[in-house]
């Protein structure tokens, strides 16, 4: 294969090359793309028996699909106006299309070709910078490919050369731009994949048209290079810097790549990420209990706390992959609970495999480390009501891709935000992430130096050269558990800037399951600067008698309590923060403040039902070895060892 591609790439002359048998044995033959005739029929018979609980929202999301008419152009009034509207009329394609197949109704194929003969139509798909060339393009490039494929036998004629023209056409432009435009080389951004997606789809679609077969061929060596690339620059550990929604979106547009590469062209994964990338979806899922369609997930980067893709599909496909019980279990979970995204659910049937056994996360490690994002989940059990913590404090883009690169392969969506930590507890987020907004670092749960924040902030998205340029690379230093506690540290000096004056930015988080958390900070400089600790609850607190603020939602409440205030100002109120457009909104914070040039400090935070008050934490001082107690629970933190031990009624010393 390499060999093919090496010549491919090389010969002036691309029909000179031999294509792969693989590729060569499918020529002529319709449908091709996932599905041939023989797995039409398995499949007709199967979503009667094995496969009818995915094909029933299928043909639900379907007969939606098939009741209205696509939507009509609009032309943009902004150049940057990259028309997303138009990734839905993409998704749609495929459904449409696969029902028809599943039942032979003329209704689908002729909503097929409407909904086809639309998107051709659109004089462009995205605003004049990223007219066919970006998102819009990607997504109607995959479903046309699918519709012209699945369908080309039952097309109209017209119908059927008005899309290949398209898919030619608008396939050359999605080339072109795969050399040009600023994803060429982001080879851990998810435009990349899409839009790669997009092209292969189309190349496979119509590489055996006697005209674009030339071109088509040439696609294939493109997109294949852009993806040998990708699976090189992942990491080790399945953990995505992109945060979890964009996780979804990326992993689905590479396996749909992926299984057309193994059939097409016998290559096939090789980067050991996918074997562990279905434990970031567990691990960074919120207690089972909990899940809506709106609030499922954990929404560190630019990613929302719904799921925008799936992921039964794509756990279900991980599942047959790699043989996993517990990503099977997951996709019928989220399945059952029906808080999936069906944008592409149409896969449920291709790579849904009922020989897989469900297996429950219950067997389990509670704590997963990441460790090459450095980024660390950490719950109190697997009940389902559990208390949830993530912790994160790493490179952008992980260790290896640190490493590996000199300039910015895919960072935008990372936030300025090592350090920085979530929890979640008794059925609510108590103390939150931002968003998806401004890449400041005042909007999170970490340090400021003298009113700034850390390498890469500033601008609507992340600025990853300037972390790349002096190699940052700040790390978790532990990360263990035991049925009581859970001890996270990790440094994130080298997060910041070397001018800022900070010298060491240790951050001790002390679980004390399933209801306290211990925030231990020490902060050195060579002289002394303004820092700010800033935490974010997820409602408004209001400050009792006692120095703590109490926050109450609608099923919690959490208590914060500064242990450690000596020649340090509290104060609590809504913050200036900036959206994702950079325009003004604002965060309720707590502000710690402090003018040292050594500063060691310590927050608890314990939380409870909201009709509730939850458990007070004393401090007790002698020298490097602070005591904290929590009711007859205690956890002992020795500055000198930097070691944690617990004690309790489980656990007595």
């Amino acid at each position: 294969m390499i060999r093919w591609l090496v010549r491919l790439l090389a010969l002036p002359c691309w029909l000179a090359a031999q294509p792969p048998a693989e590729l060569e044995s499918r020529r002529g033959i319709h449908p091709r793309l996932y599905l041939d005739s023989n797995r039409v029929a398995e499949l007709k018979a199967a979503i009667q028996t094995t496969h009818a609980g995915v094909w029933s929202p299928v043909k639900r999301q379907a007969d939606s699909i098939a009741a209205r008419r696509p939507p009509a152009y609009a032309e943009p009034s902004d150049p940057n106006d990259e028309q997303l509207w138009q990734r839905d009329v993409g998704n749609n394609l495929p459904y449409l299309a696969m029902a028809y197949l599943m039942t032979g109704d003329r209704s689908y194929l002729e909503s097929a070709q409407q909904w086809s003969l639309a998107s051709c139509g659109y004089p462009h798909w995205g605003g004049a910078r990223f007219d066919g060339n970006d998102l819009a393009a990607g997504h109607q490039l995959f479903g046309l490919a699918l519709v012209y494929d699945w369908l080309y036998h039952d097309l109209e004629g017209e119908t059927r050369a008005t899309i290949r023209r398209t898919l030619a056409e608008r396939g050359a432009a999605m080339a072109r731009a795969a050399t040009t435009q600023y994803w060429r080389n982001s080879f851990l951004q998810n435009h990349l994949w899409v839009n790669a997606t997009g092209l292969a789809a189309v190349a496979f679609a119509i590489f055996d048209e006697p005209e674009f077969e030339e071109q088509a061929l040439k696609w294939v060596a493109l997109v294949l290079e852009k993806y040998r690339r990708t699976e090189a620059a992942l990491g080790s550990d399945g953990a995505s810097h992109e945060g979890v929604g964009y996780w979804s979106y990326g992993v689905e547009y590479m396996l749909k790549f992926w299984q057309l590469g193994l059939d097409f062209l016998k290559e096939n994964l090789s980067s050991e990420w996918w074997a562990k990338t279905a434990s970031y979806r567990l691990y960074l899922g919120l207690p089972q209990r909990s899940w809506t369609r709106q609030n499922a997930i954990v929404d560190l980067a630019d990613c929302p706390r719904g799921d925008w893709y799936g992921p039964d599909y794509l756990l279900r496909r991980l599942a047959r992959i790699n043989q996993d019980g517990h990503a099977q279990w997951l996709a019928e979970e989220l399945a059952r609970a029906n808080v999936t995204n069906a944008a592409a659910g149409w896969l449920n049937l291709v790579w849904h495999d009922p020989d897989i056994v469900a297996l429950p996360p219950s067997d389990l490690p509670t704590l997963r480390h990441f460790p090459d994002l450095d980024l660390v989940s950490a719950r109190s059990d697997w009940s389902g009501a559990e208390s949830l913590l993530v912790f994160k404090c790493g490179p952008a883009l992980g260790h290896e891709a640190t490493m590996k690169f000199d300039y910015d392969p895919g960072s935008g969506h990372v936030h300025p935000d090592t350090n920085h930590f979530v929890l979640f507890g008794n059925g609510e987020w108590l103390i939150r992430d931002d968003g998806y907004r401004w890449k400041v670092t005042d909007q999170h749960n970490t340090l400021l130096v003298d009113g700034k924040g850390q390498l890469g902030e500033g601008a609507m998205w992340f600025r990853g050269s300037a972390p790349l340029a002096v190699k940052a690379r700040p790390r978790i230093l532990m990360a263990s558990s035991t049925p009581e506690l859970d001890h996270l540290a990790g440094d994130a000096t080298e997060a910041y800037p070397r001018d800022s004056g900070l010298r060491r930015f240790v951050r001790h988080l002390l679980f004390l399951k399933p209801d306290v958390l211990i925030v231990a900070d020490e902060i050195e400089a060579e002289e002394p600067h303004n820092f700010e600790l800033r935490f974010h609850p997820e409602y408004p607190a209001s400050q009792d008698d006692d120095g703590a603020h109490l926050s109450r939602g609608k099923k919690a409440a959490l208590r914060l309590e500064p242990l450690t205030v000596e020649e340090v100002q509290v104060t609590a109120a809504e913050m200036p923060a900036k959206d994702r457009d950079g325009k003004q909104t604002s965060l309720f914070t707590v502000r710690l403040e402090a003018r040292k040039a050594r500063w060691r400090n310590a927050v608890a935070l314990s939380w409870s039902l909201v009709e509730d008050t939850p458990v007070r934490v004393i401090l007790e001082r002698d020298g490097d070895r602070w005591l904290f107690k929590a009711g007859s629970r205690s956890v002992v933190l020795d500055w000198g060892q930097a070691g944690a031990v617990a004690s309790g009624p489980r656990n007595r010393l």
